[in-house]
């Protein structure tokens, strides 16, 4: 059976892995020299919806779900990891290779449950509430579909992943069907 070299590659690093990964120390270091530039708070510049400098959004990014982008404890499902060791067009960052070293490294904090917590226990890797499909309808109020991964309810709005760039849209709850909106608690209820 012939695999694609990313998968490769992250499954070596998988089974290499042998010590505990650091966010604080190993990962946030990592994140500010190659992402922070176009992902960050400070640089005011959220691309594809991504933040790595602020912990309460980029948490948002890690569950236990087909759209996460960070599944704990399963870095060969991680798109997070997947585009950093890939030769795609999406590869990040988009112009130069991370070490195999910071690879290794976020291999293993994935590994470990992708906690941000320093030298305290490692997160388990969390359940999403429900088990949605990664990719549903939604239809608006004039009637056109729209095909996004559910994320949350914001306020009186629901954030949707798009599935062509994996950009978080809010979009209003008002301007949704009267089902889509049904669907939308649905989708956030415990």
């Amino acid at each position: 059976m012939f695999l694609p070299r990313h998968t490769l590659l992250i499954s070596f690093l998988c089974a290499a892995t042998a010590g505990a990964a650091d966010f604080k120390k190993d990962i946030q270091p990592i994140l500010e020299k190659n992402c922070y530039e176009c992902h960050s708070v400070k640089t005011g510049k959220k691309k594809a919806g991504f933040v790595f400098d602020d912990l309460e959004t980029f948490k948002l990014d890690i569950a236990d779900n087909d759209v996460a982008q960070i599944r704990p404890g399963k870095p060969a499902e991680s798109h997070f990891l997947e585009i950093m060791v890939n030769d795609g067009k999406n590869h990040m960052p988009p112009d130069e290779q991370l070490s195999a070293s910071d690879i290794k490294k976020i291999t293993e904090w994935i590994s470990e449950g992708a906690s941000f917590v320093s030298g305290g226990p490692k997160m388990a890797p969390v359940a999403a509430k429900k088990d949605l499909p990664p990719i549903m309808s939604w239809t608006n109020a004039e009637g056109k579909t729209i095909k996004a991964g559910f994320v949350r309810l914001d306020g009186e709005n629901v954030v949707l992943r798009m599935p062509a760039n994996a950009a978080e849209v809010a979009y209003p709850l008002a301007k949704l069907s009267e089902a889509s909106q049904k669907l939308a608690r649905d989708c956030a209820a415990p």
